[in-house]
């Protein structure tokens, strides 16, 4: 009776201070370091900060058994944490899709559009795989739901590594056509510090190769 809520608790202290962290990065790097206004700080800020949050959250979460199926000193504490960590992340890249609909326009995505206002590619194929990355992330976390795969038999393929591995795939186009620009420009980081689609993309890379490697 008492191993539930150790479980929830040391799921409850990651969350907390990845997505302090998380905002805190996005605050750093963006306010203090670069030139973004302060009165972007509440959706456009924050926004980068949940993101890159919510993709550790998930890359954790995906991670933490295939590290200890590979002989990882994973306690029974953190693995049981698995499922709350995933469920933070889904809910934080749910909101983090809210906020980016609602500033969605060339003032802060400018590569994602053309000068007629029409999506340029790169935004259509970023856009795409978020989309894609989303359904597959809440269908995946739907699974969980007690006695789920008896009702419906598609659960058990739709749950598997090879449908995982297309949703690593999507969510790593989204990254990429995100920011990939930025990534190679290292003299244009304010302060040296990476951007947040580039962290995340390497978050999610390992994540995606111990999926590959460690899950059975």
């Amino acid at each position: 009776m008492e191993i539930a809520p150790k479980k929830r608790e040391i799921a409850d202290r990651i969350i907390v201070l990845v997505t302090i962290v998380s905002v805190g990065y996005a605050v750093l790097r963006y306010n203090i370091a670069g030139e973004v206004p302060w009165k972007d700080v509440p959706v456009y800020v924050f926004n980068k900060g949940i993101s890159l949050a919510s993709f550790f959250l998930l890359g954790l979460s995906f991670s933490i058994g295939p590290l200890k199926n590979l002989g990882a000193p994973i306690s029974d504490k953190l693995l049981g944490a698995r499922k709350s960590l995933g469920l933070a992340g889904l809910m934080l890249v749910f909101v983090h899709f809210i906020l980016s609909i609602t500033i969605l326009n060339p003032l802060y995505y400018d590569v994602f559009f053309e000068e007629n206002g029409s999506l340029s590619l790169q935004g259509g194929l970023s856009l795409f795989g978020g989309a894609m990355g989303l359904v597959l992330l809440w269908i995946y976390y739907f699974t969980f739901r007690e006695n789920i795969v008896k009702i419906y038999p598609i659960v058990a393929t739709l749950t598997s590594k090879k449908i995982t591995t297309i949703f690593f795939l999507f969510v790593g186009v989204h990254l990429f056509f995100m920011g990939y620009a930025g990534w190679i420009t290292v003299d244009k980081w304010q302060a040296g510090l990476p951007p947040i689609s580039l962290i995340s993309f390497v978050i999610f890379s390992v994540g995606l190769l111990l999926h590959l490697v460690g899950k059975k």
